[in-house]
């Protein structure tokens, strides 16, 4: 049974809202009471004694990672009869995933810009030989102040950490040999679907040949030549031809200048017969309003931020206080969207 809003967990953790649910469990934002503030927190719903101790092991070992990106691991604990619990940071913001379903493509600058720095905490990550595994639009966070994070590390050693549909690689999926390719086949997952708005076919589809992967210029004729290139380099259905790491995969991102522009200018597929051309570019007045709809968006995340964390000081305080959280949360909320389409209609 999902806990409930205002219910204390532990002695210690008054849960504010579900964030998530799925078929080991669920995630949800609580107050830390005795830290004073926000927290994440991730329910395992297996009490045995075998993943009790998995579940300690992986913990502690998350619990060790120390990066400005990446939600930091505070405590964790089993209930028993019940199942584990782990506690994190919790990251203020907005998810590409919900920037992605208010616009649709976003500009590729604003992609490169926020893939590459997700590839930092990703790259630390790899050099502490640890693999993130669920990699997606809504597992990168940006904050209201411009910080990106990445989220949701899973606990892969106790088997809970699949990869979503699209977005995994085919080893990660058949519970092959994962490594550090399978995450770098979720970052060229993730460019691809924020270029197209369409999220890739299942890599099990492809490897049977049940579908194909139509590259990303061909769904989004916007969509600038070499990030096409890098997105199907990324997804290849071969771990060792894809990128060796996430930093290589951030320097491929940049757009290529001099002599190697040409080799990446290369014609669409559909386009067998043509000279390699200059990438069209979004007409000028298309460009600005879809930026000035992102911005719009991060402004909005952040008003939501403000609202939602004067309702949880309130909620701290007595049980009605929580019950204004939501509403005004929620008015909050309504005002926001309710101007966002009035812009869209404007422009």
């Amino acid at each position: 049974m999902p806990l409930l809003p205002r219910e204390l967990l532990n002695k210690r953790y008054r849960i504010v809202n579900l964030l998530a649910e799925g078929p080991y469990g669920a995630v949800y934002r609580a107050w830390d009471q005795v830290g004073k503030r926000d927290v994440a927190i991730k329910e395992y719903l297996d009490p045995s004694p075998e993943i009790q101790r998995l579940f300690r092991a992986e913990a502690s070992r998350l619990a060790s990672n120390k990066h400005p990106q990446l939600p930091t691991v505070n405590d964790h604990f089993c209930l028993e009869d019940v199942g584990q619990y782990l506690i994190s940071d919790y990251v203020d913001g907005i998810n590409l995933q919900a920037l992605l379903n208010e616009y649709g493509p976003l500009p590729s600058d604003l992609i490169v810009e926020w893939l590459q720095s997700a590839s930092v905490p990703l790259t630390y990550l790899h050099e502490k030989k640890q693999l993130h595994l669920n990699i997606k639009p809504a597992n990168i966070r940006l904050t209201p102040t411009g910080d990106v994070f990445l989220v949701d590390t899973g606990l892969p050693g106790l088997g809970v950490s699949l990869g979503a549909s699209g977005y995994a690689a085919p080893e990660q999926q058949t519970q092959g040999s994962v490594t550090i390719a399978s995450d770098i086949y979720s970052l060229g997952a993730t460019l691809y679907t924020l270029l197209t708005g369409k999220v890739p076919p299942d890599a099990l589809h492809r490897e049977s040949g049940l579908k194909d992967l139509i590259p990303a210029r061909e769904m989004n004729p916007d969509v600038e030549p070499y990030l096409s290139i890098v997105a199907n380099r990324a997804m290849d259905l071969r771990p060792d031809v894809r990128y060796e790491s996430a930093a290589d995969f951030a320097r491929a991102l940049e757009r290529p200048t001099g002599r190697s522009t040409a080799f990446f200018d290369q014609p669409r597929r559909t386009e067998p017969g043509l000279n390699p051309v200059a990438p069209p570019r979004l007409p000028e007045k298309k460009r600005k309003q879809i930026e000035q709809r992102t911005i719009i968006a991060l402004a909005a995340a952040l008003l939501l931020v403000i609202g939602v964390i004067i309702g949880v000081g309130l909620a701290s305080q007595t049980p009605a206080a929580g019950e204004a959280q939501v509403a005004v949360t929620a008015t909050l909320r309504s005002q926001i969207i309710a101007a966002l389409t009035a812009i869209t209609t404007v422009t």
